[in-house]
């Protein structure tokens, strides 16, 4: 790639911002909104920046096995940012010290009942590096199979759907996907190694 133009001829972007200031403006069981003062290395210029502090996220793309059907398990709620209901892939907090996989082991198996020993990582992506520190992590587990009933917190209200890859495709390309991490997820998918076997395997299925 090319430079085209930057703001000032020594400027770096991996210099960081120096600190002059920092409070915790409000807390909450999800996210704490820090507002922090800060100086630019580069020109002094000083302004106020605020950052929520989150845990770390995951999503798992599920597939079952292809004696099984080879289904996508997807999971269906209201979600109460944008009021409405949305159909994703399981997903959710990782506790407090909790690895990224074994997070997302317990998130699949509390919202669809399913467990997985075929797991591979698809990376990770920052939700928002504008105001989040945090990073959501994205895995695919195969051969899924069902051995308990869901667990799931008090309001946590949800349906499962199994469904074909060409029947989520469809979805996809209609736009009633709408969460951008579901959406990132897939592409990690699209663009992972994982990928070239499983669409072989997907291909292979009757219409």
């Amino acid at each position: 790639m090319r430079l085209i133009a930057q703001v000032y001829p020594n400027f770096d972007p991996d210099v960081q911002w120096r600190d002059d200031h920092s409070k915790v403006v409000a807390k909450t069981p999800i996210f704490s909104l820090l507002e922090i003062q800060r100086t630019s290395p580069h020109s002094s210029a000083k302004g106020a920046f605020y950052r929520l502090i989150c845990p770390e996220w995951v999503h798992v793309i599920p597939f079952t096995a292809l004696d099984a059907g080879l289904e996508l398990l997807a999971v269906e709620q209201y979600r109460h940012g944008t009021d409405r209901a949305s159909l994703e892939v399981p997903g959710g907090v990782c506790d407090h010290g909790e690895n990224p996989l074994d997070a997302a082991k317990r998130e699949l198996l509390e919202e669809t009942g399913y467990t997985s020993n075929n797991w591979i990582s698809l990376g990770s992506c920052a939700p928002n590096p504008a105001i989040q520190n945090n990073w959501c992590h994205f895995f695919l587990a195969l051969d899924c199979v069902p051995t308990q009933e869901l667990v799931l917190d008090p309001t946590e209200e949800l349906r499962v759907w199994a469904m074909s890859y060409s029947e989520w495709k469809v979805k996809l390309e209609a736009g009633e996907i709408h969460h951008s991490l579901v959406l990132a997820a897939f592409e990690r998918l699209r663009i992972s190694g994982a990928w070239t076997s499983l669409q072989q395997q997907i291909n292979s299925m009757p219409n």
